[in-house]
């Protein structure tokens, strides 16, 4: 399907309410807004194959997480169950594949394997067997060769991530997050086994308090001794089977553990890697 191509950061935006689905700064929920221009609007393809039959996967941008389906009750009023951010662990969960069917027009639905229809409402994203408002507009968004170069740039000159999402909505106050504090594992890249593990004694683990990507760069190259920060480049992967995912947000306002992936700037995983233009969103 031309609209969902294998790598491609896509924003989805509901036919009928003409709103887009956004990853949530909590790093766990999904919603619904009208703001294009943000990393939380972009998500990027994971085309799988099973015999023979292409199945979509959607990861978000901005924590790596990847577009699910779920038995959580909706929110009184709306149909169908929520649809949340996950971990890809298991190459067999159905919950994180989605079958498109394009219309003419170009439109798609995304039909969950474990039953019902991505659906839009006024705030949430559901999935329902009802398929009404269930049609979405894949759009591409752009990304750049050059992604790391704008980013370290942004982040040498302003000292903090080049993004600061905004929710959407939220269900309560939330206290004051400026002084969190969260246990960060991490591990070099080169560290990675042929089987995509990495060893156990690979890992090592620290307390960090506040949400700066930038200070979390910094200090993840102290402990690792890199001579420059700026070639740290910080990654994320949800789950075993996730696809390793530049971070370019400061980190979530939660003290969930945080795996991080330190890619080191100009070897081959780093030039594989794909971030969002900064200069577009």
């Amino acid at each position: 399907m031309e609209q969902l191509v294998d790598g491609q950061h896509v924003a989805l935006q509901s036919a009928f309410y003409g709103t887009y689905i956004y990853a949530d700064e909590d790093g766990r929920g999904v919603s619904l807004h009208p703001r294009r221009s943000s990393p939380n609007a972009a998500w990027v393809v994971h085309l799988l194959l099973d015999g023979g039959s292409p199945h979509v996967l959607l990861y978000g941008v901005s924590y790596g997480s990847y577009l699910a389906a779920t038995t959580m009750p909706a929110p009184s009023g709306l149909r169908g169950s929520l649809v949340r951010q996950h971990c890809f662990d298991r190459p067999e969960d159905q919950s994180v594949r989605w079958e498109p069917v394009r219309a003419g027009s170009g439109d798609v639905l995304l039909r969950s394997l474990s039953g019902g229809y991505l659906r839009a409402s006024d705030t949430v994203a559901t999935v329902h067997d009802n398929d009404r408002c269930g049609w979405w507009r894949p759009s591409p968004r752009e990304i750049s060769c050059r992604g790391f170069q704008i980013l370290r740039a942004h982040l040498s000159a302003k000292g903090r991530a080049p993004f600061k999402l905004q929710p959407p909505w939220r269900r309560e106050p939330r206290a004051d997050i400026g002084h969190i504090a969260r246990a960060i594992r991490f591990v070099r890249a080169e560290r990675e086994s042929p089987d995509g593990t990495f060893p156990h004694v690979a890992w090592a683990c620290f307390e960090f308090t506040g949400r700066s990507l930038f200070n979390l760069r910094i200090e993840l190259a102290r402990r690792l001794n890199f001579a420059v920060v700026s070639d740290v480049i910080i990654c994320v992967r949800a789950g075993f089977f996730g696809r390793l995912t530049p971070l370019v947000t400061d980190l979530p306002p939660n003290n969930v553990i945080m795996e991080i992936i330190v890619v080191t700037a100009g070897t081959i995983a780093a030039n594989e890697l794909r971030f969002p233009n900064v200069g577009a969103v």
